[in-house]
């Protein structure tokens, strides 16, 4: 298995001016790479491959001392990054959506450099019985393993949170599956907005709504931005409290998130969930309570740990689990305010989100083995780390 680890770095005055000044950099030559291919497109009707850009990087560290301090694998992540954009704008315009033309980085929006050899200590090592993290042209920078890593470290990445903490995630294969005990049980589960999640079994989760909670507090963090000067340092300051506050929220998202997982997963062999379109769902009107919720990242979370459990997770197709009696398998058309199942043609009775979970239940017992969350395995994205 393939994890990402996920912990606090703790730089020094200067080492932190270094690392803003790497950035600085990186955000530069991946701005003039852009420009580049942007500029010789409309010249020739031809841009550069991301290889070609690559191989100039020799010329640029001639001519610009500065990058010459910058980890060649920093400037190669800098440069692939923009490819990967650029065949993402492509893969849209084949496809019909709507395309999304690679963007020029500002100061906030170039945050994360990737040492992508970390396995041969090849710019970034941990030193010191693992109290430092060395990271070429920047130094020994004190790390807090909050718990130990395992499995085979491949590459590692440092990002400037938007609340301004640095934190290092390392990317680990070969993670050694932790199986546990066969419980012999299986279940459904329907997510919602009224209750987080309803289970086949008649068991509820209750949505702990951690934006709604913060919600006072984020609009007043917000005004706040908004009335200082565009450019100015009091705005930067109060945009970096806003940051924090946001901070805040996402994380008890995620700690509620990784708890109701493992909760699940300790419980049960195998567990179907619906195959939501969230990203479909977020554009309406329950956007926020949507975001709120946050169901893909739950179930991110819980396709990791039913992975390194030995567990089963079946996504099954949504279509209709709340317009079916899971009774008696006849539809029962009602509207989204309508939260009590009651069947005309059987006498079934049960709240509409049991119902579903119900229906997800017997779904997944005719579907096994379900598809791999490909975020999961994603080295970028820091959704399992803790």
């Amino acid at each position: 298995m393939r994890r990402v680890y996920r912990y606090r770095l703790y730089p020094t005055r200067a080492q932190e001016r270094a690392l803003h000044g790497t950035l600085g950099l990186l955000r530069e030559l991946y701005n003039a790479a852009l420009q580049e291919r942007r500029d010789a497109y409309r010249a020739t009707g031809k841009s550069p491959s991301g290889y070609d850009q690559q191989k100039a990087l020799r010329d640029v560290r001639a001519l610009r001392p500065e990058f010459a301090d910058v980890h060649t694998h920093l400037l190669q992540d800098a440069l692939t990054r923009l490819d990967r954009a650029f065949h993402a704008f492509f893969r849209r315009v084949k496809a019909g959506a709507t395309p999304g033309y690679p963007r020029f980085k500002g100061r906030d929006r170039y945050r994360t450099f990737t040492f992508k050899d970390a396995a041969n200590g090849n710019g970034a090592k941990l030193v010191a019985g693992g109290k430092r993290l060395r990271l070429a042209g920047i130094g020994n920078v004190k790390v807090q393993l909050h718990r130990p890593y395992e499995g085979r470290l491949k590459q590692v990445s440092v990002t400037l949170d938007g609340d301004g903490h640095w934190y290092a995630a390392l990317v680990c294969d070969d993670v050694p599956a932790k199986p546990l005990p066969a419980t012999g049980r299986d279940v459904g589960v329907d997510v919602g907005i009224t209750t987080f999640a309803a289970l086949s079994d008649g068991g509820m989760v209750e949505n702990p709504r951690p934006l709604e909670t913060a919600r006072v507090a984020l609009l007043r963090a917000q005004r706040r931005v908004s009335r200082r000067k565009r450019g100015s340092t009091r705005r930067r300051k109060a945009a970096v409290v806003l940051a924090r506050k946001h901070a805040r929220v996402g994380n008890a998202r995620k700690d509620f998130h990784h708890k109701v997982a493992r909760d699940l997963v300790r419980r049960y062999d195998r567990i179907a969930v619906e195959d939501l379109n969230v990203k479909g769902l977020a554009g309406g009107m329950l956007a926020r309570p949507v975001h709120d919720a946050a169901w893909a990242q739950f179930t991110t979370i819980l396709a990791a740990k039913a992975e390194e459990a030995g567990r089963e997770l079946v996504r099954v197709d949504p279509r209709g689990t709340s317009q079916v009696c899971s009774a008696c398998g006849c539809e029962v058309r009602k509207a989204l305010a309508v939260r009590i199942h009651r069947c005309p043609h059987c006498g079934y009775v049960a709240d509409r989100d049991t119902n579903a979970a119900r229906n997800i239940h017997r779904l997944g017992h005719s579907r096994r083995g379900g598809a791999r969350n490909a975020a999961a395995d994603d080295p970028r994205s820091p959704l399992l780390a803790r």
